[in-house]
């Protein structure tokens, strides 16, 4: 296996591990809006989120934009 197609392996698995743990959290299992806003919350960036809940970039970037139009993003309200 080259370096490359064991990042990739290892990004793949990385990214299954980080959505069962946003499943498993204490509320069950959340809507894609709440997920967009822990992993954003965590650290991660728009392409990551995109990438780690298999949705497109263009979706993410939307859904962080009526959110912070609305004012819950930036405040840190749910």
């Amino acid at each position: 296996m080259d370096k490359g197609s064991e990042n990739e392996w290892l990004r793949k698995r990385l990214d299954a591990v980080i959505l069962l743990l946003l499943e498993a959290s204490p509320s069950g299992a959340a809507s894609t809006t709440r997920k967009i806003e822990r992993l954003l919350g965590l650290g991660f960036s728009q392409p990551e989120v995109a990438q780690v809940l298999g949705k497109k970039l263009n979706y993410i970037t939307a859904v962080t934009s009526m959110k912070k139009k609305s004012g819950a993003i930036a405040r840190g309200d749910e």
